[in-house]
């Protein structure tokens, strides 16, 4: 396939953007034609929802310039981006369930009538909707609540809200993750069509299938640079696999002699659930580290929220130490024996208001009680053994979690499992922003959970740490299970190719 134009509307160049201890775009360019489907390529943590939010305006770039039509353009927020003329369809829709279709496609922009009241005009706000929804080829109910919607007819809403707002350029975000194969096939003819009418379509996507079907150009990223921009029928799949993955610079040093595995620790069988997973099943031993590795979207975090009990099991069972098990909540989980470490630690795994001593011991001050009373005297010794245990930078036992760094906050999180005597932990990118240095420490810590007779379940989006760190590694995608593979066997290319 070959673009209609060559003319460029959009070119983001030498884009630059650092957070403490990580560089999420380093020097990149990326160029869009008018009147194309442009796939933007990665794996996960490339750098492609940074470079997007930089060009919605919600982040804002160290380095770099962007123009639209050649002419430099400054985007300070989402609603200049907007008037610019360039729309973002997120893979979590942004819809207001409970409006109706037309006053979802026309928020904001509603037409008026009458002064000084500004009422709005129902009549030509249903107008303009049941217009622009032809536009996307959908043919519904304008006053019905969104939320009663599919799926699919929600994401042709939010891409005729973008049609409404006069969008030059859309930005679909993984737009196919939730859709049957019928309904996908549909997306892709209104993408096709929206092209012919002079639109310019960013797709993101992780499924290789999907970009050779409807993409003209392609651009890919890796840890947040600019690997290079190819024409779709140019280049191959091989090709784009080890562009995606290439070599590491930071490597992990392999684990010093073999663990003697325990009983069976713990058990899925056929585990499905409302969201993503299908049928899961896969056993974990104590002492061993599971790895389970995917393209965000794939039913990692789904799996392991379910066997914590935050996420409802639609069928299926669970097996804890040769047990069935019931876990209906992570009260359920903990008293069983299971912890697990959130992605997002800042919000899920610690209160950043709250000291070193009450995070470690929180939920589980029973330990250090007597006579009904809490001895302080016990919490240090506790949140002490843990800091010192942890090499966790702190001589003050009070001073507030959100001062401290990355690495130290997820040490934190982890004291906090180890204090409740975890046997079962689940892991979800456990090293996610925080530095080299205390990722290594990390490593060794995981490690050695696991010769203690720990099992591990680990989710990590970083090929070199699922296989550096992983006795099996199970591969997931759209929402299944599609192989296991032995990570002393299998190359890095091997494992992404089976994710796309």
């Amino acid at each position: 396939m070959n673009s209609t134009t060559t003319t460029p509307i959009l070119e983001m160049n030498s884009i630059t953007k650092r957070y403490p201890g990580v560089v999420a775009l380093d020097d990149v360019t990326f160029q869009v034609n008018k009147g194309e489907i442009h796939a933007l390529l990665g794996a996960n943590g490339a750098g492609k929802s940074t470079l997007m939010k930089v060009l919605c305006g919600v982040t804002t770039p160290d380095a770099g310039e962007i123009l639209l039509n050649g002419t430099a353009v400054t985007i300070p927020n989402p609603s200049e981006a907007i008037k610019l003329g360039i729309s973002y369809v997120p893979q979590e829709l942004c819809l207001v369930p409970t409006m109706s279709v037309s006053q979802n496609i026309l928020l904001g922009q509603e037409p008026l009538i009458g002064r000084p009241l500004s009422l709005v005009n129902e009549r030509k706000l249903d107008c303009d909707a049941r217009q622009i929804l032809q536009s996307v080829d959908l043919n519904l109910d304008i006053h019905q609540e969104v939320k009663t919607l599919p799926v699919s007819e929600q994401q042709m809403i939010a891409i005729a809200t973008a049609l409404y707002r006069q969008s030059k350029i859309i930005i679909l975000d993984e737009p196919t993750s939730s859709l049957s194969s019928r309904e996908i096939a549909k997306l892709f003819e209104i993408m096709k069509k929206l092209r012919q009418e002079g639109h310019t379509i960013i797709f993101i996507t992780h499924h290789l299938e999907e970009v050779f079907e409807v993409a003209d150009r392609i651009t890919i990223l890796r840890d947040a640079v600019f690997q290079g921009c190819y024409e779709a029928d140019q280049v191959g799949r091989d090709q784009i696999v080890s562009l995606m993955t290439g070599k590491k610079n930071q490597m992990i040093k392999p684990d010093s002699g073999q663990r003697k595995l325990g009983a069976e620790a713990l058990r899925l069988e056929d585990v499905s659930t409302k969201l993503i997973s299908k049928n899961i099943s896969f056993n974990v031993h104590a002492g061993e580290i599971v790895g389970l590795f995917g393209q965000v979207g794939a039913g990692r975090t789904e799996v392991l929220r379910t066997i914590f009990g935050a996420d409802k099991m639609e069928s299926g069972d669970i097996y804890l130490f040769g047990e069935k098990a019931q876990i209906k909540s992570p009260s359920d989980a903990i008293k069983k024996g299971i912890g697990f470490i959130t992605e997002d630690r800042k919000h899920q795994g610690l209160i950043l208001t709250m000291d070193l001593l009450d995070n470690i011991n929180i939920g589980i001050y029973e330990k250090s009680m007597r006579f009904g009373l809490i001895r302080t005297h016990s919490l240090e010794k506790i949140a002490e053994h843990f800091r010192d245990a942890l090499k966790i930078k702190s001589s003050n036992l009070n001073l507030w979690t959100r001062f401290l760094s990355g690495g130290n906050q997820q040490k934190i999180v982890l004291a906090k499992w180890l204090n409740h005597e975890s046997k079962i932990l689940l892991m979800d990118e456990p090293t996610k922003g925080i530095d080299v240095g205390a990722k290594q420490e990390f490593y060794q810590l995981i490690r050695d959970l696991a010769n203690n007779g720990v099992a591990i379940v680990l989710v990590t989006s970083e090929l070199a740490e699922v296989i550096g760190l992983s006795d099996r590694v199970l591969v997931f995608r759209k929402g299944s299970i599609v192989g296991e593979v032995n990570p002393k066997e299998v190359t890095e290319e091997k494992i992404m190719s089976m994710t796309l």
